[in-house]
């Protein structure tokens, strides 16, 4: 608990130095103001006041676009004289509760006015628009970051084709609906740079080590204030087999996230790092069980004095069941799993960075099927129905604490079509959408995905 200190701020009032202490003052002037750096003071309590006379009272701050200041009044009113879209009322005469929003960076003068003889008082409290905003952008980072993990993680993903044996980089492009690259990866390992150099033969030794990245580009839906954000991952790991059936390997993982607003002048980053365990085994015939663990740091880094930048602990716990079976030529593959994040959160009043976990436990059973269109190409819808569960706590999803429930629960549903080229390109379009049992809301996404080796 942070230890909450009387902030001085010096004014001059008829060449006479005054002070006003942080705590509830009373007016003891005509008219005195003050000078605040923003959010900061208002919350230490630049902006209460009791009143003991019916003196008008002034305070000056420096606020920043999209700062939000709530006025609680009990006989008193509250009024902007100065600043931009001043003159203003706040708080009518008679006092009760009013909410100034920050339309653009500068000075703001607030008058406080006593309308009753005693009792009269006014609190306020500031939301900082900055930590806000950065708090958005850190969850936005944290969703994309977790909605995949490499590709090479699992003992089930298929060799990648080698199309040309000078380059055996294979690529990933996601497009827009205007058909510009919207996610763009890469993939590669030693044994398969080995293999493209002996003409396509070769196999990993007891220890392979890959290398995967991806860079992506997004929307950020506030186009009022931001209007682009880009992430980039990069993951160095390791492979060894332990037997035909178990995998385990460790990986590293730095990633990147900047978001910047339209007229380019205000970005907000942040950067970060993971290091663990990983493992992929197949448990029965057609199921295989994925595990990682990781730990690491984050830190975002925003040009504001009321905001704190330091390192933050983060940390990742994934497991994940599967099962494949063919019925017909139709693939059944039905799944549970469970993802819990520690990462990087940002109180939208204090800027305060702290780790707060959420996780989910998802159960989605999806069916495909391949159909030949000739020697070469094929076609292959793809369809998945399921629901999870999110949560806040790991005791959430342990039956002997019933202390802490689950947050929510939630539909799922993904559709999608493949047509690719046997060892080749292939381009994929995939819709989906989540709807919340409690909230109500829905989630639509759509995506279009065209992957090819880099040699084509």
């Amino acid at each position: 608990m942070k230890t909450i200190g009387a902030v001085l701020v010096a004014a001059s009032v008829f060449g006479i130095s005054a002070f006003a202490v942080s705590a509830p003052v009373r007016a003891q002037s005509d008219e005195a103001i003050g000078e605040s750096a923003g959010c900061s003071d208002v919350n230490r309590g630049l902006l209460n006041i009791n009143f003991s006379s019916p003196t008008p009272i002034s305070r000056q701050l420096m606020l920043e676009e999209g700062d939000s200041i709530a006025f609680s009044a009990s006989g008193a009113s509250v009024a902007l004289t100065g600043g931009f879209r001043a003159p203003l009322a706040l708080v009518s005469t008679g006092g009760s509760g009013g909410t100034f929003k920050v339309p653009r960076n500068g000075a703001y003068t607030f008058q406080i006015t006593a309308t009753t003889d005693a009792g009269s008082s006014v609190a306020a409290s500031c939301s900082s628009g900055r930590a806000a905003a950065n708090a958005a952008f850190l969850n936005r980072r944290k969703s994309l970051l977790n909605s995949r993990d490499p590709d090479r993680l699992r003992i089930d993903r298929p060799a990648t084709p080698i199309a040309n044996a000078e380059k055996p980089l294979s690529s990933t492009v996601t497009l827009d609906n205007d058909g510009r690259a919207k996610d763009v990866g890469f993939s590669v390992s030693l044994s398969e740079i080995t293999a493209a150099t002996n003409g396509g033969k070769g196999k990993p030794g007891i220890v392979d080590f890959w290398l995967e990245g991806r860079m992506q580009n997004y929307e950020t839906g506030r186009a009022a204030a931001r209007d682009s954000g880009n992430l980039g991952v990069l993951y160095v790991g390791t492979r060894s087999m332990v037997g035909p059936d178990i995998m385990v390997g460790a990986m590293a993982q730095l990633d990147r996230g900047v978001e910047s607003a339209l007229d380019g002048t205000d970005q907000m980053r942040a950067e970060g790092w993971m290091v663990g365990p990983y493992i992929s085994m197949k448990v029965a015939p057609g199921v295989v069980f994925d595990g990682r663990a990781a730990w690491g740091e984050t830190v975002s880094a925003v040009s504001s004095p009321d905001i704190d930048n330091g390192f933050t602990q983060r940390s990742l716990l994934r497991g994940k069941l599967t099962g494949t079976r063919d019925y017909s030529g139709w693939k059944v593959a039905p799944s549970v799993g469970m993802v819990y994040i520690e990462d990087a959160v940002r109180d939208g009043s204090s800027g305060a960075m702290k780790a707060a976990g959420s996780g989910k436990v998802e159960v989605l059973p999806e069916v495909t099927r391949r159909f030949e269109l000739d020697e070469k190409t094929f076609i292959e819808p793809r369809a998945a129905v399921g629901a999870f569960v999110g949560f806040n706590d790991l005791n959430a999803i342990n039956p002997m604490v019933t202390t802490v429930n689950p947050t929510d629960v939630q539909l799922k549903a993904e559709a999608g079509v493949m047509f690719g080229v046997k060892d080749g390109s292939t381009l994929q379009a995939t819709g989906g959408v989540e709807s919340g049992a409690t909230s109500g809301t829905e989630t639509w996404r759509g995506r279009l995905q065209l992957n090819m080796p880099l040699g084509d």
